[in-house]
């Protein structure tokens, strides 16, 4: 019995290709040899696990950073967005009720709680963006 070779496009060096090059909107998750492995933006095969990546919903996987700013540049491209807006959404409110809700009932906002509401929406974004995005993260002088 024979095994067939991969799809054309679909070797380890393509796909990295294509996920470096890809916006967060269009990154791909290919399955090169069945639905069970998958090539990682390094080239390197992994296994899926079922829960992770369903055939019918493929899920985008941020690329490995290595630095900060590789960190900011994934958050501004939008990799955290949907994580990160359902925590601050949640978390900003709990906070800005808590800290500003005297002032807003008393309909006494100025600058001063505008901005500290801004805070309290920004600052748990920030967290749920570094939480998402830190089993990703490849240590220097490592192939990991």
């Amino acid at each position: 019995m024979t095994s067939a070779s991969p799809d054309p496009g679909n070797t380890p060096r393509d796909v990295t290709e294509r996920v470096r090059s890809s916006t967060p909107a269009a990154a791909p998750v290919v399955a090169v040899s069945g639905p069970s492995t998958l090539f990682d933006a390094r080239g390197k095969e992994e296994t899926a696990i079922d829960h992770d990546i369903a055939p019918e919903s493929p899920k985008r996987r941020p690329p490995s950073w290595s630095s900060p700013l590789e960190m900011c540049v994934l958050v501004a491209r939008g990799y955290t967005f949907r994580t990160g807006v359902v925590v601050a959404s949640v978390v900003g409110t709990i906070l800005s009720g808590v800290n500003e809700g005297t002032v807003i009932a008393s309909g006494h906002l100025d600058v001063s709680t505008w901005a500290r509401i801004v805070t309290n929406y920004l600052v748990p974004f920030v967290v749920a963006s570094v939480g998402y995005l830190a089993p990703f993260r490849r240590r220097r002088g490592t192939n990991r």
